[in-house]
């Protein structure tokens, strides 16, 4: 995949997705934004940094667990969120490598470090290391390149707490058709939860983009999973999503909807009850060069101390783009619980790169 700027990173929704993906399996494996580098044998270097001010009128990590910027109950708070360190190179003709580390407070984790193959016949092309998992949209990308601050609840609550990452290999397919149409098999240890422990896990993914017309393009996908949660028992993950967006040839100004459903089952565990579901949808309304409006519904199992029921949450946000290298948002939310419990809160939320970053997969 060839190296972009990061200015390429924060306005990745800004590309069509089916020229983006081509642009990917067609990179030449020699490809990368810093040809200085090159010849030094340095890798891509950047870093990514994002800060919140947050502010929420009730306790969040009690009664709406998700991982994301929060504060005390009715404090305002400052947060260092993140600092995401990247190393791409191209290691030879057959192969390049990416390593993304995270630095959180308290905290050191290596996102993702693996090996993706740049010369395989038949549209091939092999990923090994540890990675995020090849499903839906939200979670095989970097918080960076999402258009909200936090993610949907429904992939934390059904999905997985923060990600469905781990180690494995990941076989793609770009199948020979006149549209976009991309097909993984993966193998991972995967933990969806902190309680959890890494456990082989099996995923398949389809992934398809349409050219509708030069204006606008719709990206259809589907994502099932089984764990292995052991003593015969299993975690059944299912999902699809949906994106569809009008671009004007001319101009920067867009319109993007998104959408992703989230469906469990654990099957072999006594009293697993009902499969869980959950869901979002989202617009966003790219405002020329400097500016976004977006609108997001979702909704997903209750967790905490709430009572057991759905916790439904509308957000609206607006992204303020100082340059093509650090945005502003701000965010705010509000929320429904059971037994007629509501939340409020507020994020503002700034994040700036630099250094080349490469493209994380659309």
């Amino acid at each position: 995949m060839r190296s972009l700027s990061v200015a390429g990173l924060l306005s990745l929704a800004l590309a069509a997705p089916s020229a983006r993906a081509q642009e990917a399996w067609t990179a030449p494996p020699a490809g990368g934004a810093n040809p200085y580098a090159r010849l030094l044998l340095m890798p891509d270097i950047s870093a990514i940094a994002s800060f919140a001010a947050a502010w929420n009128d009730h306790d969040v990590e009690a009664l709406s667990p998700r991982v994301g910027p929060y504060a005390p109950a009715d404090k305002p708070a400052f947060l260092f969120e993140e600092l995401e360190l990247g190393l791409q190179a191209v290691i030879d003709p057959y192969a390049r490598a990416s390593v993304f580390i995270a630095f959180a407070p308290g905290e050191v984790a290596v996102e993702e470090a693996f090996l993706t193959t740049t010369s395989l016949p038949a549209g091939l092309q092999v990923k090994a290391g540890r990675m995020y998992s090849p499903w839906g949209r939200v979670n095989g990308q970097h918080p960076h390149a999402w258009d909200f601050v936090d993610a949907p609840l429904a992939r934390g609550r059904v999905l997985a707490e923060e990600v469905l990452a781990g180690p494995g290999v990941d076989l793609a397919w770009l199948a020979p058709l006149p549209w976009f149409a991309e097909l993984h098999l993966a193998a991972q240890d995967t933990a969806p939860t902190e309680a959890d422990a890494e456990r082989l896990t099996g995923l398949v993914r389809l992934a398809q983009f349409f050219a509708l017309s030069e204006e606008t393009t719709l990206g259809v996908g589907l994502s099932a999973a089984r764990r292995d949660e052991g003593a015969g028992q299993f975690r059944d993950l299912g999902g699809a999503d949906l994106y569809l967006r009008w671009r004007p040839p001319t101009g920067r100004s867009a319109v993007t909807l998104q959408g992703e459903l989230f469906t469990r089952r654990f099957r072999g565990v006594p009293d697993a009850g009902a499969a869980d579901w959950g869901a979002y949808g989202q617009a966003v309304w790219r405002v020329g060069p400097a500016g976004a409006l977006g609108l997001r519904y979702d909704q997903a199992p209750t967790a905490g101390e709430t009572a057991p029921g759905t916790e439904r949450r509308l957000s609206g946000l607006a992204t303020w783009y100082l340059s093509e290298f650090q945005r502003l948002r701000l965010q705010v939310s509000h929320e429904r619980r059971p037994a007629d419990q509501a939340g409020f809160a507020a994020l503002v939320h700034l994040e700036f790169g630099i250094g080349a970053h490469g493209a994380h997969p659309f």
